[in-house]
């Protein structure tokens, strides 16, 4: 098939951006014909389509003067370049079907609104919660509170639930109801869901339940088996949201082990001043991680943590930390449940809750050598099971076909 995938960026920032190059690499191997549209950055990956793509927008929440601000804004919402690139390129390449993932913002509404006026079918890969809240968490402040957006969209900005910031909340919000007024939504031909939950979530919220298909995140087991180490690991971005303030909470009833945090991010300045404040000696502090020295956290570690407070669709960490025999310690909150069975697979403590945290992190590097054993060997037979690239890549193939041959 000729299949053009989306993505804002042309680089590996997150975890979208592995899944997407992924899947544009694994399709080519299956023979299929891919085009790529996405944002110029000198970041990027070289592609045979760079020519196509749209401008580089700065982050809105970055500090800009007025004018700045204002192009930005106006982006969101409506693309004149975007909307000319993209159907040369569509011209150019005839797709007979449109992927997208992380589009939003950078990639304007404009790329959903043109895919549509020029009939190329869409098919979307949902990576959080947006369609459902502006923010992209469901946060209030650093804790959870999805009732205050069901059906209120209005509350990101009474709360500044983007940022804690006025002006990116009421920007966030008019994207999220402008999406909904161009019906950009109902334009979807179908959703691709990476957890039941996410799929579930979407319907609660009133998408059609029709719309929904699973294809689970390819990932393979490493081929080396390699030894447990003898830490606590924390390996990921060092924001709230993800959970590093009630795992640093839950670190003070953790003194008697080897504790590492890895990553970086808008709360680097806050762990250090914690630790430093509650004499976290047992603590050693490890900035952003890749290549060799990731790996070399990764297999310090007994238990890996992810403690996040927002919803985890599939978390990339957890299956990460399956894929070297770790064993995981990760909070009970969306899609989590479908990665770990808790004693099982892994452990599963009560969400934003630092005492429980402790305690299940403390169950999990008490386990003998043979019940860990049993527990990483499960887990590792879930990745096979459940997150073996053919099985995706069979399920896009069929999601593909299904959503070219739908008429409009």
């Amino acid at each position: 098939m000729r299949i053009l995938e989306i993505n804002k960026f042309f680089y590996r920032r997150g975890g979208a951006e592995v899944l997407f190059f992924e899947t544009i690499e694994g399709l080519r191997k299956r023979g299929h014909e891919i085009s790529e549209f996405s944002t110029i950055s000198p970041k990027n990956f070289p592609s045979d389509y760079a020519a196509y793509f749209a401008s580089e927008m700065p982050e809105l929440l970055a500090k800009q003067d007025l004018a700045s601000a204002w192009k930005i804004f106006k982006r969101l919402f409506y693309s004149k370049e975007i909307e000319q690139k993209l159907s040369a390129l569509v011209m150019a390449t005839e797709p007979e079907v449109a992927h997208l993932f992380n589009v939003y913002h950078h990639l304007s509404v404009s790329t959903f609104t043109k895919l549509y006026e020029l009939k190329v079918p869409m098919v979307m890969t949902v990576n959080d919660v947006f369609p459902m809240c502006p923010n992209h968490s469901m946060l209030k402040g650093e804790t959870l509170a999805e009732d205050l957006f069901k059906n209120k969209l209005y509350n990101c900005i009474r709360y500044r639930c983007i940022d804690n910031k006025l002006l990116p909340s009421i920007a966030g919000t008019l994207e999220a109801y402008y999406y909904r007024f161009k019906k950009v939504w109902d334009r979807i031909d179908l959703y691709v869901c990476q957890s039941q939950f996410i799929a579930d979530k979407l319907v609660e919220y009133g998408f059609p339940a029709n719309k929904m298909r699973m294809a689970r995140n390819p990932f393979s087991p490493q081929t080396t088996t390699y030894p447990l180490g003898d830490k606590v690991v924390y390996l990921g971005r060092i924001h709230y949201e993800k959970g590093i303030k009630i795992f640093m909470e839950a670190a003070k009833s953790l003194r008697d082990y080897k504790i590492v945090v890895a990553g970086s991010g808008p709360e680097d300045a806050w762990v250090q001043e914690f630790a430093r404040k509650n004499i976290l000696s047992n603590i050693e502090r490890v900035g952003w991680v890749g290549g060799e020295s990731w790996k070399k956290v990764m297999l310090e570690a007994k238990v890996i943590v992810v403690p996040s407070v927002f919803y985890e669709n599939c978390s990339i960490a957890i299956l990460e930390a399956f894929s070297y025999g770790r064993i995981v310690v990760a909070v009970n909150r969306g899609g989590t449940p479908e990665l770990i069975i808790d004693g099982v697979s892994g452990f599963l403590s009560k969400p934003e809750d630092p005492t429980d945290l402790a305690a299940t992190i403390r169950r999990a590097m008490q386990t003998s050598e043979e019940q860990a054993a049993s527990i990483t060997a499960n887990a590792m037979e879930f990745l096979k099971k459940n997150q073996n690239p053919d099985n995706y890549f069979d399920s896009l193939e069929a999601i593909y076909k299904e959503a070219a041959s739908l008429k409009r």
